[in-house]
């Protein structure tokens, strides 16, 4: 189950003229190995990160599906769901933050959100803080809508979490916005490396 989103990097230099190709963006399942990484990314993006030992579990457990995004053996973020029954729920995407802004959150939604349905998933849920409204915009773009809010559930800063629903995940409809997504992305690749 892994995806390279760059499959075929094209060149359109000029003869003579030194030529970089960006290794490919490779989207895998997240095994033990990463633990640690994963671990460091964490504690740049999330105040109470998981420790080894909830890592390990979730690891193990088969109603989670985890992933990372690599370039070469640099592992840039990471993503992941909890499924029960046919709901998903998106647990955590952590991008490090050196490497956040470059559309790495939305190509790790938009496989975890293809996982869902391959596996015929009806809806997915998540929480996100109310202050994050970037990320509000990234789960909006692919149909999350605002269902409630959770006072006071994260701390360090304490905040609410905003709680989205995304519905008939199985539909036409949601499968012609991840292909629009997925186009946009391809379409964005296609304009760095030009």
């Amino acid at each position: 189950d892994r995806t390279d989103v760059h499959a075929s990097p094209r060149c359109s230099c000029k003869m003579g003229s030194d030529v970089v190709i960006a290794p490919v963006l490779v989207i895998e399942p997240m095994a033990a190995r990463h633990i640690d990484v994963i671990r460091a990314i964490d504690a740049r993006c999330y105040s109470s990160p998981w420790g080894v030992a909830t890592w390990r579990t979730e690891l193990a457990e088969k109603t989670r599906h985890h992933v990372v995004a690599r370039r070469g053996d640099e592992i840039l973020g990471h993503a992941g769901i909890l499924v029960i029954l046919d709901e998903v729920h998106v647990t955590t995407v952590a991008i490090h933050p050196d490497h956040q802004s470059g559309g790495l959150a939305t190509q790790l939604v938009l496989h975890l959100l293809d996982h869902a349905r391959s596996i015929g998933g009806a809806s997915a849920t998540l929480e996100v803080r109310a202050s994050a409204r970037r990320t509000q915009r990234l789960y909006a773009r692919f149909g999350f809508q605002p269902a409630g809010a959770r006072k006071s559930y994260y701390s360090a800063p304490v905040d609410d979490a905003i709680v989205m629903w995304l519905h008939d995940l199985q539909t036409p409809g949601v499968g012609q916005r991840l292909d629009l997504i997925r186009h946009e992305i391809g379409a964005a690749a296609e304009g760095e490396l030009l």
